[in-house]
């Protein structure tokens, strides 16, 4: 087989999620991102920095993936 053959006879990509789940998913990212987002808020001066950067980070990430699962589930596929 050449790589052309392979090429050919692929299968179509397909969402690791199920769409209908998009609306879930969006919901439990952003609200994790939030309570995550919060509790940076709440650490203040009195934690390490290390720790603060790792609230962040998390709360960053989530949001960042609730966007994307938001947007998808509107239809806006990005």
């Amino acid at each position: 087989m050449t790589a052309l053959d392979d090429w050919t006879a692929g299968s179509p990509i397909s969402a690791p999620i199920p769409t209908a789940a998009y609306p879930v998913v969006t919901l439990l990212t952003i609200s994790a991102g939030l309570l995550a987002a919060g509790t940076f808020i709440i650490q203040g001066n009195k934690t390490p920095l290390i720790q603060q950067l790792q609230t962040a980070i998390l709360a960053s990430i989530l949001l960042g993936f609730g966007a994307i699962f938001a947007s998808n589930a509107a239809g806006v596929y990005l």
